[in-house]
């Protein structure tokens, strides 16, 4: 199974060329879950949600929405009192666990977290502390996009994150499932701005039918080695990322018809 989907959905200027203009903002999430199948939410990553908020998802969505959330940044480093915020995350996030909406959590690591065994510990540690749930980890050093670092990874049951543009170190995506559940991601290939750190400029790139065509082949031989792909499009400037996630829905769509 294929999910598509965007990081984030709550951009005012994916108005009208998403949401119509009439449609309030409290309806959003609502109407962007009747259209895709996934969906990553990035704000945990500087704070715990509250039950109200996840109540609401939950209320919204009715069911039809896989969702990842971004790790607390620092569980992505080692600190003392981890284990704790760690389960007051979990915490938080359980009732999505019970109602089968969440897929994973994303715990992304700078390029100096290199493919050593001190590392892998600390991957295998915070995926002990998720209690269950299942993590994908978003990786800057190159060292671990390799079949050596994938098996390990395998063994582990910890996802890995196949990132196509941003500051992706290499040319081609590196499409691996390495457990249940497979992560692709794209950014925008404004390479230049990402590594000049020019905000939300490097965001503002929409992907040519061409470049998603090419990309198929690997997310579809992705489905046939795990249970679940999550296509993410991060690309959301003046709604360039819904536009690009329904241009791919058409590109399987068409190539599931083809078959």
């Amino acid at each position: 199974m294929i999910l598509v989907g965007t990081s984030g959905f709550q951009y005012r200027d994916w108005v009208p060329v998403f949401y119509p203009r009439e449609l309030d903002p409290n309806a959003w999430l609502r109407y962007y879950s009747e259209r895709f199948g996934c969906c990553e939410l990035c704000f945990t990553s500087y704070r715990i949600p509250e039950a109200l908020t996840i109540q609401q998802i939950i209320d919204e969505t009715r069911g039809r929405l896989s969702l990842v959330f971004r790790a607390p940044a620092r569980l992505s480093e080692e600190h003392p009192d981890n284990a704790g915020l760690a389960r007051r995350f979990t915490a938080a996030l359980w009732p999505l666990k019970e109602a089968g909406q969440l897929a994973g959590v994303l715990a992304p690591f700078p390029p100096e977290f290199g493919f050593f065994r001190e590392n892998f510990g600390r991957l295998c540690r915070l995926r002990d502390s998720l209690e269950g749930i299942p993590l994908i980890a978003e990786f800057g050093c190159p060292d671990w996009l390799t079949p050596g670092a994938a098996g390990h990874l395998m063994g582990a049951n910890i996802g890995l994150a196949c990132v196509d543009g941003g500051e992706s170190l290499q040319e081609k995506v590196f499409f691996c499932a390495t457990a249940g559940l497979a992560y692709v991601r794209f950014q925008g290939r404004n390479n230049s701005r990402w590594v000049k750190g020019d905000g939300s400029a490097r965001h503002n790139y929409l992907y040519s039918r061409a470049e998603l065509a090419a990309a198929v082949p690997g997310i579809r031989r992705l489905e046939q080695e795990c249970e679940r792909v999550l296509v993410f499009m991060n690309n959301p400037w003046r709604g360039q990322a819904v536009i690009n996630a329904q241009m791919l829905l058409k590109e399987l769509e068409g190539i599931a018809n083809a078959g």
